[in-house]
């Protein structure tokens, strides 16, 4: 069976987020990757992929499957039901192996059997340093804690995503509204930098990016009662048991983030995976200082590429909202939707 063997430490589901959609055409064939739909845990994916030869078109799934012992990702045809490893299948695997190294600047190729379908359409290149400015705050001599005025330029409400994907949240929200003030938190670097460049490309001068551990950074740069609202939306739920204790929604965290809250602040939490969900949301509760505020209707939705493509696959969705207590009455400030 052909196939691409990508080396990389990323996860896949990590990698898979980055990857856009696409469709090439060369000499009248069109080779077009609609979406990738990822398991339960996250380790094998498929992509539906259509392939159009001579006016006749052909769908199947390519298989991309993340190797626990060394973290490659082997790229091939998805056997079911058969398909003949033609030109335009194996050429299909090739583009397809390129996006995921596209999405990830630490993904490369290994090995291939199919080096001949292999082009160098996609090569991962980091947008060109700003002439002005750079959203990015610097990993080093922060200061503690951090003035807000300072870190953005301007006076305004501060709200601050943990871990932001692909930026979907963040931008949309940044944009909506201009005179809040954003914060992302992301641990790992390709993410960050993938934040920032869009940042960077539409101009939004209320975010910033910050590449750190969320709740070592609430605890040491984040003056308390300083922040509106702290939005956490499917944070990875590490389902394996061996791997928990690296779950954010920890008490160490709830309590950084309860006292990085103004009265009346937020903290909001969406995920699909229901066990996670319970966890987080008694660690939410036993924090003191806040208390669970009901969801209203439309609210927490739509958030981020996962829920929109976790809805479509009619995946329940589960949300939280905790309130810093002493402040308004509940409901009287809120972040706008």
């Amino acid at each position: 069976m052909p196939h691409v063997v990508l080396e990389t430490h990323t996860p896949l589901y990590r990698i898979v987020e980055r990857t856009e959609p696409f469709v090439v055409e060369e000499e009248g064939t069109v080779w077009r990757m609609r979406d990738v739909f990822l398991n339960r845990d996250d380790t094998h994916g498929l992509a539906e992929c259509l392939v159009v030869v001579g006016g006749r078109l052909e769908r199947f799934f390519v298989h991309l499957a993340q190797r626990e012992e060394d973290g490659a990702i082997v790229v091939r045809p998805y056997p079911v039901p058969r398909i003949d490893p033609q030109p335009s299948v194996k050429r299909m695997v090739a583009l397809v192996a390129e996006a995921l190294t596209a999405a990830d600047p630490d993904t490369h190729v290994a090995r291939s059997t199919i080096e001949e379908f292999l082009s160098d359409r996609w090569v991962w290149r980091p947008d060109p340093e700003p002439s002005e400015w750079d959203p990015m705050l610097p990993s080093r001599g922060l200061p503690r804690p951090l003035d807000w005025g300072v870190v953005f330029g301007s006076p305004g409400p501060v709200e601050i995503e943990i871990g932001s994907g692909k930026g979907t949240f963040l931008v949309e929200s940044a944009a909506a509204r201009p005179d809040h003030r954003f914060l992302s938190i992301e641990w790992a670097l390709p993410y960050a930098e993938h934040v920032r460049d869009r940042i960077r490309r539409r101009g939004l001068e209320n975010v910033r990016v910050a590449r750190a551990d969320a709740a070592r950074f609430l605890g040491e740069h984040v003056r308390p009662g300083s922040v509106r609202a702290i939005h956490v939306y499917f944070p990875d739920p590490w389902p394996k048991k061996r791997h928990q204790k690296r779950r954010l929604m920890q008490p160490g965290f709830v309590s950084a983030a309860a006292e990085a809250l103004e009265e009346a602040g937020e903290l909001r939490f969406v995920t699909d995976h229901e066990e996670y969900f319970e966890e987080a949301r008694a660690a939410l509760a036993a924090e003191p200082s806040l208390e669970e505020a009901p969801v209203l209707e439309g609210e927490m939705t739509d958030l981020t590429n996962y829920e929109r493509k976790y809805r479509a696959e009619g995946r329940p969705i589960h949300r939280a909202r905790f309130v810093k207590r002493g402040g308004a009455p509940d409901g009287a400030r809120r972040p706008p939707r």
